[in-house]
C-alpha cells in the first residue's frame, strides 16, 4: 500500500472531528446538510487481531432523520497511520501484510454525503497481535532439533501448535535444546538454552524473531573459555548467566525497559565474594518481575542476595543472615549455613519485586533424612535486607523414599502443594502437603516418565505435565478437584508433540 499525502492531511482535519461533520455549505444551507446526518458506529472501535487475518469494519448507521433510506448516497474512505486510504468500502476488509506486530494503528472512517458534501467521521484503531503471545510454551526434542510448541486457549477451547518458529519463520530453531529461561528482564523474550551451531538464542516474546544470541552478550561475542549457558536471571539493573561450570557472569546496564536486547556486556571474570569465585548450584529467577535474584553457592553452602534494585549496588552480593530471635539450639539451619546438607532441590515459590519466598528440599549428608526447608526476605534496600519465617520440616519417611535426586520437583506458587514424580516410579505424578505431611498418588498411568513439570503462576489452579514421549496434559489442581474430583476432571486437555518434552513455562506476555 502507498501512502497517500493528500489523504493524510485529510485524516488530521478528520481527528480533529470525532463523531461531528465537516460542511462544505456551498449552495446549502444548514438545514439541507442536516437532512441526511448520520452517526457511524462500531461493536468494536479497537480492533485486536491475529497475523494474517483480514481487519473488519463493519459500521452500523444511525440516522437523525428518520425517513433517510437511501444508504448509497454515501461515500466511505478509511485512513489509517502509515498506509493513508485502504479501503473506499463500507465494510472494511483488508489484510495489513506488513503491519508490525504489537503495535496500534490508529485511523478515520469517513462518509461523505455526496448530495450535500458534509462528511460523517470516526476514530477507529486496529493492532495485529500473535496468536502465540499467550499460552503454554513448550520445548522439546526431536531428534536432536529443537522445537518451539504452544498449547492455547481460544473461547473456552484448548488448541496446540507445533513448531512454531518454523512455522513463522520457515527455518529451523537450533539443536540439543536444554531449557527454557523464564524470567522477565523489562519486555516480552523467549531465550532458549541450547548447544549445536546456533547456540543459545534470544526471540522476541511476541513475533519470535531471532533477535540474537547469548554469545553476542559477552565481550567479543564470545563466552569465557569453557562456559557453557544454564540459566539466566534478568531484573532491575542486573542481568546475571549461570554456566554448567557453576560460574556466575554479570552484567549491569540503565533502563531495564529499553528495547535493545544487548544492554551492555558481560564482565568475562566469574562473581567472586573475598576473591573467591562462587560454585553457584542455583541462580533463581522468576516468572513475575523481580529485582534481585537468590543463588546458591554450593562452594560456601548458603544462599547470597545478587542486587540488582538500584543502578548503584547492582551486582553485590548480600549475605542472608537469620532472623535476629533465631539460635543454633532450635536445630534450625541458617540460610548463611548449610554445610551439613545438599540442596536437591530450590525455586522461587512467590516473588514480588522485593520479596520472595524461596522452597527447597534438602538432604541431611549423615542421614540422609530429607526436609522441607524454606524462608522468606524482603531487600527494599541494601541496609534493609530482612530474613523471616524459616520453615525446616522433616519430610516423612513414607514421602522422602519416594524422592532422590533424579526426581521432578515443582512447588505452586500460592497454595501449599508440592508436585513430584518420583525417582522410581517417573511415569506416576504425586502430591505432598507440608503443612499436614498428607501425601498421595494424583496420577499414576502416564505410560512415559515425566520430564517436565511447571504450573500456571498467575492462577494456581492448573500444572504443566510434559512427558519423554511427548505427551503433553493440562492439569486442574484445583481445590475442587482435591476434594472431590474424578480422575477425568484431572485431565483438562492433552496432546501429542515431537519429540521429548525438554522444558515448558506458561506464558502470559
Amino acid at each position: 500500500m502507498k501512502r497517500n499525502l493528500k489523504i493524510f492531511f485529510v485524516l488530521i482535519i478528520g481527528g480533529l472531528l470525532l463523531k461531528s461533520c465537516f460542511v462544505d455549505n456551498g449552495n446549502y444551507d444548514y438545514k439541507d446538510i442536516m437532512v441526511n446526518k448520520i452517526t457511524i458506529k462500531y461493536p468494536v472501535y479497537g480492533l485486536n487481531v491475529y497475523i494474517g487475518e483480514p481487519v473488519l469494519f463493519t459500521p452500523t448507521l444511525t440516522y437523525a432523520n428518520t425517513e433517510q433510506a437511501d444508504t448509497n448516497i454515501y461515500k466511505w474512505e478509511y485512513h489509517f497511520d502509515n498506509y493513508g486510504c485502504v479501503s473506499t468500502d463500507r465494510n472494511m476488509d483488508v489484510v495489513f501484510d506488513d503491519a508490525v506486530v504489537g503495535k496500534t494503528y490508529n485511523g478515520i472512517v469517513m462518509a461523505t454525503d455526496t448530495t450535500t458534501g458534509a462528511v460523517y467521521t470516526q476514530n477507529i484503531s486496529f493492532r495485529y497481535n500473535s496468536r502465540y503471545t499467550v499460552g503454554w510454551l513448550i520445548l522439546s526434542n526431536e531428534s536432536g532439533n529443537s522445537r518451539l510448541n504452544l498449547v492455547r486457549e481460544l473461547n473456552g477451547q484448548w488448541f496446540s501448535d507445533k513448531d512454531i518458529y518454523r512455522t513463522l519463520h520457515n527455518k529451523e530453531l537450533g539443536t540439543n535444546p536444554k531449557a527454557i529461561v523464564v524470567n522477565r528482564s523489562g519486555r516480552s523474550e523467549v531465550r532458549l538454552i541450547q548447544e549445536g551451531p546456533a547456540g543459545s538464542i534470544i526471540l522476541d516474546g511476541l513475533t519470535y524473531a531471532n533477535i540474537g544470541n547469548f554469545s553476542s552478550e559477552f565481550v567479543g561475542n564470545k563466552y569465557p573459555e569453557g562456559f557453557k549457558p544454564k540459566f539466566m536471571f534478568a531484573g532491575g539493573n542486573l542481568a546475571a548467566m549461570l554456566g554448567e561450570d557453576g560460574k556466575v557472569y554479570t552484567k549491569t546496564y540503565r533502563g531495564s525497559g529499553t528495547s535493545t536486547y544487548a544492554y551492555d556486556f558481560f564482565v568475562n571474570v566469574p562473581l567472586q565474594l573475598n576473591n573467591q569465585v562462587l560454585d553457584v548450584q542455583y541462580l533463581l529467577g522468576s516468572p513475575s518481575v523481580i529485582y534481585n535474584s537468590l543463588l546458591f553457592d554450593k562452594g560456601a553452602s548458603c544462599f547470597y542476595m545478587l542486587y540488582g534494585a538500584s543502578y548503584s549496588n547492582a551486582g553485590k552480593l548480600f549475605g542472608l543472615k537469620p532472623p535476629a530471635d533465631w539460635t543454633p539450639e532450635t536445630g534450625v539451619p541458617s540460610p548463611d549455613n548449610l554445610s551439613n546438607y545438599d540442596v536437591i532441590h530450590c525455586q522461587i515459590k512467590s516473588s514480588g519485586s522485593y520479596q520472595t519466598d524461596i522452597h527447597s528440599v534438602i538432604k541431611e549428608k549423615n542421614t540422609g533424612q530429607l526436609y522441607m526447608y524454606s524462608f522468606e526476605y524482603s531487600s527494599s534496600s541494601t541496609t534493609a535486607l530482612n530474613v523471616r519465617n524459616i520453615e525446616f520440616r522433616q519430610i516423612p519417611p513414607a514421602v522422602a523414599s519416594l524422592m532422590s535426586e533424579d526426581t521432578k520437583f515443582h512447588m505452586l506458587r500460592g497454595r501449599p502443594y508440592m508436585f513430584f514424580s518420583p525417582g522410581n516410579d517417573p511415569s506416576s505424578l504425586y502430591y505432598y502437603d507440608p503443612r499436614t505431611t498428607m501425601h498421595a498418588l494424583f496420577k499414576g498411568d502416564f505410560n512415559s516418565p515425566i520430564t517436565s513439570i511447571e504450573s500456571n503462576y498467575s492462577t494456581n489452579n492448573s500444572i504443566g505435565v510434559g512427558l519423554e514421549n511427548g505427551k503433553f496434559y493440562l492439569m486442574d489442581v484445583s481445590e475442587q478437584v482435591f476434594i472431590g474430583g474424578s480422575e477425568e476432571d484431572k485431565v483438562i486437555f492433552e496432546t501429542q508433540l515431537n519429540g521429548k518434552i525438554i522444558d515448558m513455562f506458561y506464558k502470559s506476555m
